[in-house]
């Protein structure tokens, strides 16, 4: 196993010693946790209700929201024995492979992937099988390909729709056609839908949780660090059928005991108030990705790219570059500009680079004209 840190953490931390920087590298969402989930938590605080350990799956009231939460989107889960609320979508997903993993088992990665998928399979024992989504017509999975990886060694494939990095969405019939195979060959679906509401289409996608004859072979990780602005809190929650959770809930109880008790009423209160805060919240997103994707529209002399359906990335080709890295920290240092490195999230990126707009208004109008400076005046494809 590779024990270097990711691109990602790797530019952030040379950013962080350059004066006057932009980042537009790591997904930290730039605005503030919302004011109804900061009163709430400040009450709980008062009252002395976040001062000792909580069960080891989460309070009970958490536990019970998030289950009649879930009912209300047709997913029906046992808030005694089928939710863990953890440590944000890291933990769950780390206690999630060191639970069900032996060693040798196969996990399946849609590459381009967020990176700590591949690390965490290792990290668990496991074997990493990268399926390669194909970037003409928008990432695009190749449901062919993706059967031709599937083995009697599969145990899981994990999906992220909407995807980190490229924005692309799953399809219903590509994600009914998963859980399809998921039955016949015995492995599970692992639906880390961390971005679940960065969608900018008209209709919400679908969501396969959705479907009950799929129950059995899905562990979904949702996680409060995006959409809620709650990334420092570290929140999130599993829920999945009770045989699975039964075996990873050893797993969280041995790693952190309990997620942080002040952060479960962080997690609850965003889940109480969760309308008005999206709404809010999703429509600033929204105003972001056209400022972004406009201003990468005015750069298609050195970039092509899709508009991403969801997530809140753009992930741009380079025209011509060869050492992405290279060119990335070449940027940083050159133009002030923090960006990530494609080749970080798998084969897939090669010759890309990802774009956040999670940032402010502000940040990414700098940071993109910083950029088209630096494509201006910079030789760029020898980095």
């Amino acid at each position: 196993m590779d024990h270097t840190l990711s691109a990602i953490k790797r530019i952030e931390n040379r950013a962080k010693q350059i004066p006057g920087v932009i980042s537009l590298a790591q997904g930290i969402p730039s605005l503030p946790s919302h004011h109804l989930i900061r009163n709430e938590v400040i009450d709980a605080m008062l009252n002395n209700k976040v001062d000792k350990y909580s069960p080891p799956a989460g309070l009970l009231e958490m536990r019970t929201f998030i289950s009649q939460k879930l009912a209300e989107k047709n997913m029906e889960y046992s808030h005694e024995h089928e939710i863990i609320v953890t440590a944000g979508g890291i933990e769950a997903l780390s206690a999630t492979m060191l639970a069900l993993l032996k060693h040798g088992d196969e996990v399946i990665i849609l590459t381009p992937a967020y990176p700590n998928y591949e690390r965490i399979i290792l990290m668990a024992g496991g074997k990493p099988i990268m399926v390669p989504l194909s970037e003409k017509g928008g990432w695009i999975l190749d449901l062919s390909l993706l059967k031709k990886r599937i083995s009697r060694r599969t145990k899981a494939i994990i999906l992220c729709s909407p995807n980190n990095p490229t924005g692309s969405v799953l399809s219903e019939k590509q994600l009914r056609t998963i859980g399809i195979l998921a039955q016949r060959h015995k492995f599970l679906v692992i639906c880390d839908d961390i971005y679940e509401h960065f969608y900018f289409g008209d209709n919400a996608p679908f969501n396969l949780c959705t479907q009950n004859q799929f129950k059995k072979q899905i562990i979904r990780i949702v996680s409060f660090s995006k959409d809620f602005s709650l990334s420092g809190w570290r929140i999130g929650f599993i829920h999945a059928d009770n045989e699975h959770i039964s075996k990873i809930l050893s797993i969280h109880d041995n790693l952190i005991n309990c997620a942080p008790v002040i952060s479960q009423y962080a997690g609850l209160a965003a889940l109480k108030n969760e309308k008005v805060i999206l709404n809010e919240y999703m429509e600033i997103y929204r105003k972001r990705r056209k400022i972004m994707g406009d201003c990468l529209e005015s750069l298609s002399e050195y970039v092509q790219f899709t508009w991403p359906n969801g997530a809140y990335y753009f992930f741009p080709k380079i025209i011509g570059a060869t050492d992405v890295e290279g060119l990335c920290f070449d940027i940083l240092e050159k133009a002030k500009v923090a960006v990530v490195p494609g080749d970080d999230f798998g084969a897939g990126g090669k010759g890309h680079i990802r774009l956040c707009f999670g940032k402010s208004e502000e940040e990414i109008i700098e940071g993109m004209k910083r950029l088209e400076q630096y494509f201006l005046y910079n030789k760029f494809t020898e980095v």
